[in-house]
């Protein structure tokens, strides 16, 4: 097992973080590798709601275990290989905005071994975790900025 965490601050408070962070069908605004969101079962923050990305010719099912909105949603998912995740995500007030701290425990079947840690060290690493965040707070900041 490994264990990634980052954290982000964005300027808008963690209502309207929450609403883009976890709607299934905004992934592809935000996320590296254009996913490609499908089979979307349910509202993205309601517990039993599930949905496919998929990366090239790679796919993962996401599933929601636990959700309070606007503060912490929890994830499992299944991709290929047998590799699973799962990610705990937590939306606090700081200030006038929202620190957004995700922690993901990443599990290989046994015997994956070097293959495993190969893998996990391009798909998984910190950089792309830190992009995806940088893009989501960007894009939650520019619409938040937008008149209404």
């Amino acid at each position: 097992m490994s264990v990634i965490e980052h954290a982000v601050d964005i300027a808008a408070p963690p209502e309207v973080v929450w609403r883009v962070y976890v709607d299934p069908v905004r992934l592809p605004e935000w996320q590296t590798g254009n996913p490609v969101i499908e089979d979307v079962t349910g509202p993205g923050d309601r517990v039993g709601t599930t949905y496919v990305s998929r990366r090239g010719p790679g796919a993962a099912r996401t599933t929601i275990v636990e959700s309070d909105p606007p503060g912490r949603l929890v994830t499992m998912t299944t991709a290929y290989f047998g590799l699973r995740f799962d990610v705990t995500s937590e939306l606090r007030a700081a200030g006038p905005g929202t620190r957004l701290t995700i922690r993901a425990e990443t599990r290989w079947p046994r015997g994956a071994g070097v293959l495993g840690r190969l893998v996990e060290a391009v798909l998984l690493s910190g950089g792309e975790a830190r992009k995806e965040l940088a893009a989501l707070k960007a894009l939650v900041e520019r619409e938040r900025a937008l008149p209404r």
